[in-house]
């Protein structure tokens, strides 16, 4: 992860969004993370999708998603105890992995 000061240029090779003139951002109907989805070709995976839907219930409050509540109180924990937007970052990754192992189904042998 690398954090950009402001007009300073994105990496060659990084993937950017998320900010004003990044490559990725939300659309009219998606979120960023729907997006990058849908880019990078896991919109078929069942795990992330229900992760994008409560990710976009988060971001626009549009459709409600059971799970939200709960996934924004461990957030709201994550950002109150982390001292750094590194640490708060890699606080909110281990929230996600966990819904995505929660969620993964492998497929039938």
């Amino acid at each position: 992860m690398v954090w950009l000061e402001k007009n300073q240029d994105c990496p060659a090779g990084a993937v950017d969004f998320a900010y004003a003139g990044a490559r990725f951002g939300n659309s009219e109907t998606r979120v960023t993370f729907e997006v990058m989805l849908q880019h990078f070709g896991l919109a078929t995976n069942a795990a992330l999708v229900k992760i994008g839907a409560i990710v976009h219930f988060l971001e626009a409050r549009d459709t409600p998603v059971p799970e939200a509540a709960g996934v924004q109180t461990l957030l709201q924990g994550v950002a109150r105890r982390s001292t750094s937007d590194d640490e708060l970052l890699g606080e909110a990754e281990k929230t996600f992995d966990l819904l995505y192992e929660a969620y993964f189904e492998a497929p039938a042998a």
